[in-house]
């Protein structure tokens, strides 16, 4: 019971702290300045903003437009209408991390 309540306090502190977080982005304050007003301190702002930023770094979505443009035996991966990728079955997992890796280094 002790866990469930302290995972209960650990939720609402984290709600607390993201409502300020997000309030004071969009406050066009100072984090000094909106701290003073809220009576916060600024070093806990400081802490829970990297801590956010720390979670949700390593999440990124990108909208996918679900449609075939390959035959129906393989997987399709088309990027803004400029590169086609084409994975057939018995593909080369190796070719295609090269390939993975090249296009990260185009971003």
């Amino acid at each position: 019971m002790e866990e469930a309540s302290r995972a209960e306090e650990l939720e609402q502190k984290r709600s607390f702290w993201k409502q300020h977080i997000e309030s004071w982005q969009e406050s066009g304050l100072s984090q000094t300045e909106y701290c003073r007003r809220h009576d916060l301190k600024p070093h806990q702002l400081t802490y829970w903003k990297k801590r956010f930023c720390q979670t949700e770094a390593g999440i990124s979505f990108v909208p996918l437009q679900l449609v075939n443009p390959c035959s129906s035996d393989s997987l399709c991966l088309v990027i803004h209408d400029h590169f086609k990728v084409e994975i057939r079955p018995g593909f080369d997992p190796g070719l295609l991390q090269q390939l993975v890796l090249a296009l990260r280094g185009l971003a």
